[in-house]
């Protein structure tokens, strides 16, 4: 319970079909308030949760998990940053503290399912007897993308009872039932860093090696500097807006070299990438492959599904071959395969 529209409707719609609910709210970012103060994680949302929960007439719990989210989230942000990917805290929010820490609290109170206001779908395939991920049907609002971690234990324990509803129907639905977060607007940033600016998170967080990488310098492809920054891990590939570097054309950021504190930039073609390297695969609704196949990719949330040949390499490690153009493949983010409706699976961009 979050105290969001999302989490309400779903505790609404999982009571109106007969569960015994009861609502908790994960308290991950106890830890950062001395660098932030109250931005970080605040009283009132615990407080919303508290007041949605007695509105349905329902137990609520509080769980502070601060220590959990700093070890299995945060760090791991902050070292791929560093290492100057681009990574997706969100994914691993979900596999690694979400669910873990709601499944080990449902454990404890003897409870099989928990359930949470993602816009995704499960189903038991019949035949393979695999719990499959589908995409939600609000397409607008489809977070299947996010969930490609969880495994056949956590999805056949889980429900989505927003999964067959659009955004608009939801928000419809609170409004008729008069709750207080109707017209709240939705928040677009990583919950634990305010404003979205990573950057002053990273010098908060780290300090010292922020300020021990410094000054580096934009360079093309053919090593030749063009500029100066303020450190690599201030970009991402396929970044444009605050370079401050003027070629005479359109200038992207195409490659970064964090052990040179180098940024390479280029033109928008040179994004154009034509394979991946996939690791740290997890196969949700088909058994690991040990063949070829096509499915469709997404290698960012907002990015359009691309049609690609899969070579699985190992167990742990798949190239992707690109049919339809791609471009920005961005190491960290995760590459999230299709078929259809399906989520076949996921692993995170190790490079192009």
């Amino acid at each position: 319970m979050s105290g969001g529209v999302d989490s309400s409707i779903a505790a609404y719609l999982l009571q109106k079909a007969g569960y015994d609910v009861k609502g908790i709210t994960l308290s991950l970012s106890d830890l950062l308030i001395p660098l932030f103060g109250k931005t970080i994680h605040p009283k009132d949302h615990v407080e919303q949760a508290q007041r949605i929960c007695n509105f349905f007439n329902i137990p609520h719990e509080t769980l502070v998990r601060s220590d959990t989210f700093n070890e299995k989230v945060i760090q791991p942000f902050v070292h791929e940053y560093f290492q100057g990917h681009t990574p997706n805290p969100c994914v691993e929010c979900n596999r690694y503290v979400k669910w873990d820490e709601l499944l080990k609290k449902a454990d404890d109170e003897g409870v099989f399912y928990i359930a949470t206001g993602h816009y995704a779908r499960i189903q038991k395939n019949s035949k393979t007897g695999r719990y499959e991920l589908l995409k939600g049907k609000d397409r607008t609002k489809d977070q299947s993308y996010y969930l490609w971690q969880l495994t056949q234990d956590q999805l056949k324990r889980t429900l989505f009872p927003l999964g067959n509803f659009t955004k608009e129907h939801i928000k419809e639905l609170a409004k008729e039932l008069g709750l207080e977060n109707a017209q709240r607007e939705e928040s677009q940033d990583i919950c634990f860093i305010p404003g979205n600016n990573y950057r002053d998170f990273l010098h908060r967080y780290e300090p010292e090696r922020y300020q021990a990488i410094g000054k580096g310098y934009f360079v093309t492809h053919d090593g030749i500097r063009v500029g100066e920054h303020p450190g690599y891990f201030h970009f991402t590939i396929g970044q444009r807006r605050g370079l401050h570097v003027s070629l005479g054309y359109p200038v992207y950021v195409v490659g970064i070299h964090p052990e040179k504190n180098e940024v390479v930039v280029g033109t928008k073609d040179m994004l154009k990438q034509f394979t991946a390297q996939v690791t740290r695969l997890n196969w949700i609704s088909i058994p690991p492959p040990d063949y070829p196949f096509e499915a469709h990719v997404k290698i960012r949330y907002r990015h359009k599904e691309l049609k690609a040949i899969l070579n699985p390499l190992s167990h742990d490690k798949i190239s992707i071959k690109f049919i339809d153009e791609s471009e920005a493949v961005t190491p960290g983010q995760s590459a999230v395969f299709y078929a259809g409706e399906r989520v076949l699976g996921g692993g995170i961009i190790e490079g192009a």
